[in-house]
């Protein structure tokens, strides 16, 4: 500052952390996901309120023609049919399930007028939720909601167990514990100093950790050895920045020709031609990483498949793993379990009765 003066500023340095993408956890709740906790509550509701209307519609309506049948009987005409249609608690519990998780009425529907009208409702209200659930259902399952990831330093502190810097974030880690933030001053206790930017992000991939340095050099480094031959990374850069900086040209004190430098550099700034560099710069960059990727997997004779690429990378064809299944996969085996256990309570009960 006492020997150089500086040009008019053409960025702002920013100086954060990067770190690796939150994977998709096992997600034994995917089943439950497609419906809010109020649709949920409202349909269990409908489900144990529903058999006791149906079974009292249908016992009224019963109930009238066998009066009917006793008043034919007493005056002589015939009563065939009369038990015709009647149903226990238990049938018409199974009817109103079976209809709610798509089967069909494995018998004949109620003769009565009200009992119709009621089943009608009920096979179109379960055909809407049935409808809507598989739906989004199919949505969570494709595109799936991931762990939300760290941006801001306070974040990054409650997700990393630690983070590393290059050798000269010595003077960062004294400025950090200096500071009157306790962010800060806790950033300071968990760092640790000596890896490169390549080093630190390879170790983040693997560790719960980050790697402290400037935005563009870091988001070079991802874009050059951490880019997947489909485009996508398992990097990224947080979004807050924890020192940032003007970036300018160190020039000579009062130097003749400041004014015509400044004027260049705001031209440059307001036309966006930094920021279209470098993009352009990130762009290549990433487009070598990815010639390099499939040139090494080519030489390890892996070309990658279709079914191994990740969720939300540029491919069309996206594999769903065992983290989107785990939820009807414990279901079904669940429902083997209970079936293979009321099977052998069947049958061990009909050979002591026997």
């Amino acid at each position: 500052m006492e020997r150089y003066d500086y040009s008019y500023p053409y960025t702002i340095v920013s100086f954060g952390f990067g770190l690796a993408k939150p994977q998709l956890k096992p997600q034994w709740q995917s089943l439950y996901y497609p419906l809010a906790d109020g649709v949920w509550a409202s349909t269990l509701a409908t489900l144990l309120v529903m058999p006791g209307i149906m079974y009292m519609i249908t016992t009224k309506y019963m109930w009238r023609r066998q009066g009917d049948y006793l008043r034919r009987d007493m005056q002589g005409q015939d009563t065939h049919g009369s038990n015709r249609g009647s149903r226990g608690i238990g049938a018409i519990s199974q009817e109103i399930f079976g209809t709610f998780l798509g089967q069909n009425l494995s018998k004949s529907p109620p003769t009565g007028s009200s009992s119709r009208v009621l089943v009608a409702a009920w096979l179109v209200f379960a055909f809407i939720i049935g409808t809507v659930y598989r739906g989004n259902l199919t949505a969570a399952l494709t595109l799936p909601k991931y762990p939300p990831r760290p941006e801001t330093l306070e974040e990054l502190l409650s997700y990393v167990d630690r983070v590393t810097a290059i050798p000269i974030g010595k003077d960062w880690q004294k400025q950090f514990r200096e500071s009157g933030s306790s962010a800060l001053r806790r950033l300071a206790d968990i760092m640790y100093l000596g890896p490169s930017i390549v080093e630190g992000l390879q170790e983040a991939t693997v560790k719960r950790q980050a790697h402290l340095d400037e935005r563009l050099g870091v988001n070079h480094w991802i874009a050059e050895a951490f880019t997947r031959t489909d485009g996508s990374s398992p990097l990224y850069y947080g979004r807050e920045s924890i020192i940032p900086g003007a970036s300018a040209w160190p020039i000579p004190h009062d130097a003749p020709y400041k004014p015509q430098m400044d004027s260049i550099m705001m031209s440059v700034v307001e036309a966006g031609l930094y920021e279209k560099w470098t993009e352009d710069t990130l762009e290549d960059t990433q487009r070598e990483g990815r010639a390099k990727q499939r040139v090494k997997e080519r030489h390890n004779g892996r070309e990658a498949s279709v079914g191994t690429r990740p969720l939300g990378s540029s491919s069309s064809i996206n594999a769903l793993t065992i983290a989107h299944m785990q939820g009807p996969l414990m279901l079904l085996l669940l429902g083997l379990v209970i079936s293979g256990l009321t099977f052998t309570t069947e049958t061990l009960s009909v050979r002591c009765c026997h």
